[in-house]
């Protein structure tokens, strides 16, 4: 541009400065006449366009105009990540470089230390060291490490271009080289080291060998030349393996001796579990005041039938299922669970049943005939009527404490601590008389198992059928309530017997008490075999608590625990004898 459009303006003392170009100025070269119209006409049609667009037109032109830079952000961005990827192949092609050689420096101590060794040794190694290789390791000193991962994270990048760059076609026939030089070299020292392997193996085995020998051999020419003191010596051995073997045994129940002992114990304290027991019979004593009432209650029945278990339990078994659910329980916290078990033991039952019958009716009417002054005469006749007869039978079944087992649903384990306290009477057979025939199995004095009665009373059919009934179930449990041969209590074996003996008596299932009110009472010294025979106060109720089958000769056959002969002439029963009864 000619020098003649700047001047200097020095009127006011101020630097030069460049005066604005006016409208001809702009004009004066072909270059910015150009770009002066262009301008122009680029602004008068934006004008023009702005002026004619609809609303809706320009909302189409952003959005064009959005795309457009859109797409040319995204083009930015390909070929910012194309240089990355160029600088990354530049940053691999000098890792490979350096890894080359690297692994060429480990080749060359891995060569100086073992030297060569035929070509042949190669194949056996070659896959290890391929696969070593292929991922960026080296072999050195027979063992495999990292060289650089950038080989690894490179090697498929480097396939990709292999015929496009010959640098890396060059590197690659180096590396296969030095890959084959590595694998002759660790396959001649895998050999080496096996070879003397092998030898310092077969020594050892060969010292071993001979050494046995050698010992075995000292050995049999000891005991052949001392046989009392090789003897002696064994002996000696066997003592001490067997004491031993003792003292392991020892320490082993001595360490578990504390839980075998608690596992087999009441835990609760003496007082909570005699207190807890005496709850329990006044649940009871309760329960037969109930019967009683039900049948006051019906007096006015023309029949009353009693249907009635023993009402009692085996203390120790409610001593130990409280243990298995509480475990060291106190009195007082365990009123609910006796409720509970009060209830899943005894049921209570009352049937009425109303029945029409006949009866013969004696009664006076006045017969008419003119033959009597009187007109008539009175006399007595009997005629029959119809009537209801009103039943009441009263069923009191005890269930027994087994069957609360099942029914408070105790686990196989809890059952079987149930079962080892039952066994072991919680290790405190003190607690309720060891005198206890219900709940203390075993023969007492004056039991026995093998009794044979006397052929004589065996004359009388009736006692003889009786007493063929009675021994089917020798050997029987007794069980609370029981009245089956799977287990009896002591008045349901003589109802048992009494109504399946064939003499055609049915007395229904009675207690003791029961038993003794339904047979006349007969003085001892005209007992005879086939009475029954009534003690008191063997367990706590009124009245009669036990009952036998008198067989003579001052012996019954009675549940004890479990059935079996016993006489009567015992401290025992004479302490506890009632009466005799005798069956109608």
């Amino acid at each position: 541009m000619d020098e003649s459009l700047y001047t200097r303006d020095n009127s006011k003392n101020k630097g030069p400065t460049q005066r604005e170009m006016t409208h001809a100025d702009k004009l004066m070269n072909k270059e910015s006449a150009k770009k002066y119209y262009g301008e122009k006409f680029r602004q008068e049609r934006s004008k023009k366009d702005t002026s004619e667009k609809t609303p809706e037109d320009i909302r189409h032109e952003k959005v064009k105009k959005q795309t457009v830079n859109a797409e040319k952000t995204r083009r930015q961005k390909d070929s910012a990540k194309k240089a990355e990827q160029k600088a990354a192949r530049e940053r691999t092609k000098a890792g490979i470089t350096e890894a080359a050689s690297r692994v060429g420096a480990a080749a060359s101590i891995v060569s100086d230390i073992f030297g060569a060794n035929s070509e042949d040794q190669n194949k056996d190694e070659s896959s290890v060291a391929e696969e070593a290789f292929d991922t960026g390791g080296y072999i050195a000193s027979g063992a495999v490490s990292h060289v650089t991962s950038k080989i690894k994270h490179s090697k498929y990048s480097n396939k990709l271009h292999q015929g496009k760059d010959t640098e890396a076609a060059a590197e690659k026939a180096a590396k296969e080289r030095m890959k084959k030089e590595m694998q002759r070299k660790a396959a001649a020292k895998n050999a080496k080291a096996a070879e003397n392997t092998g030898k310092i193996g077969r020594k050892i085995t060969d010292k071993a060998e001979d050494l046995l020998a050698l010992l075995a051999e000292k050995v049999q020419e000891f005991v052949m030349d001392n046989p009392v003191i090789s003897i002696i010596i064994v002996a000696i051995l066997i003592l001490i393996l067997a004491f031993s073997g003792l003292m392991n045994s020892c320490s082993a129940l001595g360490a578990g001796g504390g839980d075998i002992t608690v596992a087999t114990s009441f835990t609760a304290k003496d007082e909570d579990i005699l207190e807890t027991e005496s709850d329990y019979k006044e649940l009871e004593e309760g329960l037969m005041d109930e019967v009683d009432e039900i049948a006051e209650d019906h007096a006015d029945y023309d029949e009353v039938n009693y249907h009635l278990d023993e009402v009692g339990h085996n203390p120790y078994q409610l001593a130990a299922i409280l243990t298995v659910i509480f475990e060291s329980y106190t009195r007082d916290e365990v009123q609910d669970k006796l409720q509970e078990i009060f209830e899943l033991q005894y049921e209570i039952t009352y049937e009425e049943t109303v029945e029409t019958r006949e009866r013969e009716v004696e009664d006076t009417r006045w017969v008419e005939d003119d033959s009597y002054a009187e007109g008539g005469y009175w006399e007595d006749y009997t005629y029959t009527e119809e009537y209801e007869y009103y039943i009441c039978d009263i069923y009191l079944v005890n269930h027994g404490l087994d069957h609360v087992v099942e029914e408070l649903g105790f686990t196989d384990d809890e059952i079987a601590r149930y079962e080892i306290l039952l066994e072991t009477f919680g290790n405190k057979k003190y607690l309720f008389g060891e005198d206890d025939i219900y709940s203390i199995p075993g023969a007492g004095p004056g039991d026995y198992d093998d009794y044979h009665v006397p052929g004589e009373y065996l004359s009388d059919e009736e006692f003889a059928r009786m007493l063929h009934e009675a021994e089917k179930y020798l050997g029987v449990s007794y069980v609370w309530g029981g009245y089956s041969p799977d287990g009896f209590d002591c008045s349901g074996f003589v109802s048992y017997v009494i109504n399946h003996c064939g003499n055609g008596w049915n007395v229904g299932r009675q207690t003791a008490n029961g038993l003794r009110a339904i047979t006349g009472n007969v003085p001892a010294s005209e007992a005879k075999p086939g009475d029954l025979i009534f003690f008191q106060g063997t367990y706590d109720t009124p009245g009669a608590s036990h009952v036998g089958i008198y067989v003579g000769n001052g012996m019954m056959l009675h549940a004890g625990n479990p059935i079996h002969y016993s006489s009567i002439n015992t401290p025992y029963w004479q302490s506890h004898y009632l009466g005799f009864g005798r069956l109608p």
